[in-house]
């Protein structure tokens, strides 16, 4: 945010400054760039999941489809979980996906 700050208003209108403040590298053609969430807002709502942890697996996994996908042993590795922490994120993450499916169905 603050980088975001010092920015002149014109820079803003870039897509090269803009992804670069959101931590993408330069490409030729903006249009063909895949942008994929990284999961912060989801990984938050884990029960006793410190910042940190979520930082950690995020700089691990790149995005929130490779968090899914990550088996326990696989979590257990990242810098902070261990085994039962590995299975409470799975666990957690089953469970919002199940209620997301859930809802889903009601509407």
């Amino acid at each position: 945010m603050e980088e975001l700050s010092e920015v002149p208003y014109e820079e803003l209108t870039k897509e090269a400054t803009i992804a670069k403040l959101l931590g993408y590298q330069d490409f030729d053609n903006y249009d063909e760039v895949g942008v994929y969430t990284r999961g912060y807002r989801i990984l938050n709502k884990i029960p006793r999941m410190p910042n940190n942890i979520v930082e950690n697996l995020v700089i691990s996994y790149k995005s929130f489809q490779h968090v899914l996908a990550a088996d326990i042993e696989s979590l257990d590795e990242v810098d902070g979980i261990g085994e039962v922490r590995a299975r409470t994120i799975k666990q957690s993450l089953r469970r919002m996906q199940e209620q997301f499916v859930f809802d889903n169905i009601l509407i």
